[in-house]
């Protein structure tokens, strides 16, 4: 009776050591398959493909940088020289289409669409304004000579308040909003320091798009705004 109760014990020892061993590899290949499982729907999972939108944004945000960074002077205590300032033209109107515009409308004299990309160098593609409100001229027309960044007595900084900025990306094609606001960093003739006078806000309410494996500016409506209050 003894000897009986003793095998009844190890077999009982026996069984439970045997679905303890089976349930931990229940749970180790359970568990893997489940790891694996889960690694293989990441693979097709939107969030991958929102990592290449993101890189999409970003190529957008660096567009944007670019063009704050054209539209402010080189030298602020002496001026832009005319090479700095075509120098300043060029990298501009490389960040647009060929047929890229813009709507002026800030309730100036200058108002109304420029049209078309253009060359500084060549004043038929770059031309004065006209006086149609319909097509004023090109891009280059409007940076050449209307946008106050690009004129030889104005040493202003464009600053864009980042929380302001808005990017959408549709494919190839995105919606572009951000802010420039302008400050002259001419010096103060009393302190000799930067006056940081305000100069202008104005928004670029527009769109980009995508050739060559490049973002560029396709379209951009240009109007006042007012302080940046989030």
């Amino acid at each position: 009776m003894h000897d009986r109760n003793q095998n009844e014990s190890r077999s009982r020892a026996t069984r439970m050591r045997f679905f303890a061993a089976a349930v931990a590899l229940t749970c180790v290949f359970g568990g893997t398959g489940l790891l694996l499982a889960q690694d293989d729907s990441d693979a097709n999972s939107p969030d991958r493909t929102m990592g290449s939108k993101g890189a999409q944004v970003a190529a957008l945000y660096e567009l944007q940088a670019a063009f704050h960074r054209a539209s402010t002077v080189r030298d602020p205590v002496n001026g832009d020289s005319d090479d700095a300032i075509r120098q300043r033209l060029q990298a501009m109107l490389s960040l647009w289409t060929d047929n890229g515009w813009i709507l002026f409308n800030i309730g100036s004299a200058r108002d109304g669409y420029y049209i078309g990309n253009g060359n500084p160098a060549n004043p038929s593609t770059c031309p004065a304004p006209s006086g149609n409100f319909a097509n004023r001229g090109t891009l280059c027309t409007f940076f050449k000579y209307v946008a106050a960044p690009f004129q030889a007595a104005n040493k202003f900084v464009s600053l864009a308040p980042s929380y302001k900025t808005e990017i959408h990306v549709y494919g190839s094609d995105a919606t572009v909003y951000f802010q420039c606001h302008f400050f002259n960093v001419a010096a103060d003739p009393t302190t000799g320091m930067p006056l940081w006078a305000s100069t202008g806000h104005l928004s670029f309410d527009g769109g980009a798009t995508k050739a060559r494996d490049r973002w560029l500016f396709s379209r951009a409506n240009v109007e006042v705004v007012g302080v940046p209050v989030p």
